[in-house]
């Protein structure tokens, strides 16, 4: 007999064009010293929102429509110089781009306050000027995976259309399924099948602009966490102010530590990287678990989270965001445990003004599970090639393969 297990999520990048022919570059990109892959670096083609991230291995791949004007990328990363290519470096293959550590210099009169919990502040108070006022329609890929030890035994991966909604107001954002699949090993699962509640809507949740700040009320900042700069840093030729932050002790309450990082020049919110408190701390599991056996204990090891932001047009825009949490599940009288990991990532392939209306059937609610909705939007011919889920691939290379069919689309 099968027992369920239901999980709840508190919780890269390619913007396209519509054009119908491409050309592809591809490269590696690492640190020029150590020779060590940087992944998560960005890739973006000058003067267009046609962008994209590193892999694990430093590795990427970036579709440019062939009508493009422009002819240059740069490529950039955390705390690194960033480097300008001519797409015509890139004819003789895959490209190795070394980078390299970045001295930074600042300018006085650039310098904001030295109080880090004002800082945070102000870049709140600034989130009318900084995100858009008025919604957009986002075109995105998702990808959840569940993993029991090292082995995958879920994985469901969508195209949807996102409502998103203004960052004034209480508005909430919507989710649409374009296209769907999964895959679930049931040669891998004993008697527990483990079940992701809301992932989808869980990764727009992490953005944390939209719904300030990681369960706290801007008020009462001070009284929940700890604020203090630490070393800057620079992300597309950018300088950014990196506060770290944590919960301050013997609270009641679960909320997070991790790194904010502010733009110096508009004073928004490019980056968070965060991790909720729950080592420790028994009950933690009551903020994920929703369902489970009596017999069953499940214990949150970690959970880790991402969300990246990025400007156009003078606008920062919710662009990617990362999530994995870590169980260790033990049943009553029974030796052995397991460790499951649930991940989930998404990333915007474009951004309009123009709103697609998300029917009511396709809708992504809260409360769904996804592997229950993805043989409602199957469709083979669309994944093409792509027809077998690879889960250590990185999430822009399947970007890539998919680009071609969400052009025909429009």
């Amino acid at each position: 007999m099968k027992r369920y297990i239901t999980i709840l999520s508190l919780m890269l990048v390619a913007l396209m064009s519509s054009a119908q022919d491409f050309i592809s570059i591809t490269g590696k990109v690492q640190d020029a010293a150590t020779k060590k892959a940087l992944n998560f670096a960005s890739i973006q083609l000058l003067s267009t929102n046609i962008s994209n991230v590193t892999n694990s291995d430093g590795i990427f791949t970036l579709k440019i429509p062939s009508e493009s004007k422009a002819d240059s990328v740069i490529i950039s990363y955390l705390g690194y110089k960033s480097q300008k290519f001519g797409l015509s470096d890139f004819r003789q293959g895959e490209l190795t781009i070394r980078l390299e550590q970045s001295d930074i210099a600042l300018n006085p009169i650039t310098i904001r306050p030295q109080d880090a919990p004002s800082m945070v502040k102000m870049a709140l108070a600034r989130i009318e000027k900084n995100y858009s006022q008025k919604p957009v329609q986002m075109t995105a890929f998702y990808r959840e995976m569940i993993k029991k030890g090292n082995n995958y035994v879920s994985i469901n991966e969508a195209v949807l259309d996102i409502n998103k909604a203004s960052y004034l107001g209480y508005r909430q954002d919507q989710i649409g399924i374009y296209k769907a699949r999964g895959s679930y090993d049931i040669a891998r699962v004993d008697t527990l099948i483990v079940k992701f509640q809301g992932g989808a809507n869980s990764a727009l949740n992490l953005d944390i602009v939209k719904d300030p700040f990681l369960g706290a009320d801007v008020l009462l900042l001070e009284q929940i966490y700890t604020f203090r700069f630490t070393e800057p840093t620079t992300i597309d030729n950018r300088f950014f102010y990196v506060i770290e932050f944590d919960e301050r002790v013997k609270l009641d309450e679960i909320y997070f530590r991790g790194k904010l990082y502010i733009d110096s020049e508009s004073m928004a919110i490019g980056r968070v990287e965060f991790a909720m408190n729950v080592e420790g701390r028994e009950y933690a599991n009551s903020y994920f678990v929703r369902k489970k056996p009596a017999s069953l204990k499940m214990d949150v090891l970690t959970a880790n989270y991402v969300v990246n932001y990025k400007p156009i047009e003078g606008l920062w825009y919710f662009d990617y965001s990362r999530t994995e949490v870590k169980f260790n599940a033990k049943w009553d009288r029974k030796w052995f445990r397991n460790i499951y990991t649930i991940q989930s990532e998404i990333a915007v392939t474009d951004i309009s003004d123009k709103e697609r209306k998300i029917e009511e059937q396709s809708r992504v609610r809260p409360r769904d599970i996804m592997s229950a909705k993805v043989s409602d939007y199957t469709d083979d011919n669309f994944w093409e090639e792509y027809n077998i889920i690879e889960p250590d691939e990185s999430i822009e290379n399947v970007i890539a393969r998919i680009i071609r069919q969400l052009r025909r689309r429009e």
